[in-house]
């Protein structure tokens, strides 16, 4: 079913019992979204990472305008099979900074100021890591940091979600012969009020409540049905 409204989700989130995985459909996930803060969505896979966002762009864009940040480009090469009903393409606006062009992005994207502005998603800061490879690991944090605070800014500002992905990647540990799974640019996300886990189970998306402003979120596991076939042309 989709719901009409958060309410109408947290009364059947109140009513689950202790760990039970709940299905809900494409256009219920922006409902698990906190406004006013930012909403950062970990995977290992970027092609999920990209589904999801998909099921939250389509419904936002019946309500107002989507800015979205592109960075790693996947969204905009997959825009036709994401967006599978949307009558409203007029209503997204899609940056694609390159190489010396994202200051200039971030601080105009972060300048605007319209209540016709509904969601907005910086996809993603692995990227960016690759985009400011001309910086010190420590000055591109300092950067990604003040983007976020920027952001969070930004999202109270306007009282809407601000969703930002990180790709899972797994770092050798020395002491140990171990691998250590974490998200890119981890403290710097340590901000954000709402953290989401994703991950592809069969032909779901299982999203993995780990943090939520919300307290009836938290711990909470949806699934919903992957919409997008990749081994379409």
């Amino acid at each position: 079913m989709v719901f009409s409204s958060r309410e109408s989700l947290i009364e059947v989130i109140r009513r689950l019992p202790l760990g039970a995985i709940m299905s809900i459909e494409p256009h219920d996930c922006p409902l698990i979204l906190e406004r006013s803060a930012l909403n950062v969505i970990l995977s290992e896979d970027s092609f999920v990472k990209t589904s999801f966002v998909g099921d939250v762009v389509e419904p936002s864009l019946e309500e107002g305008s989507v800015i979205y940040i592109d960075l790693d480009t996947i969204f905009s090469a997959f825009l036709n099979l994401i967006i599978h009903s949307a009558k409203n393409l007029d209503n997204l606006l899609i940056f694609r900074p390159e190489i010396g062009d994202v200051e200039k992005t971030m601080a105009y994207v972060c300048s605007l100021f319209s209540p016709y502005i509904k969601l907005m998603i910086l996809d993603s800061i692995t990227t960016l890591y690759y985009l400011l490879d001309s910086k010190a690991p420590s000055e591109v944090n300092r950067k990604i940091g003040v983007y976020l605070s920027l952001l969070q800014s930004l999202a109270n500002k306007l009282d809407i979600p601000i969703m930002v992905t990180s790709l899972i990647r797994a770092k050798k540990v020395k002491q140990a012969e171990s691998w250590l799974t974490s998200p890119t640019g981890g403290r710097a996300l340590l901000k954000s009020k709402v953290v989401l886990k994703l991950n592809k189970v069969f032909e779901h998306i299982e999203i993995n409540v780990i943090k939520h402003d919300n307290d009836v979120f938290v711990g909470k596991t949806f699934k919903v049905s992957i919409g997008l076939k990749w081994s379409e042309n």
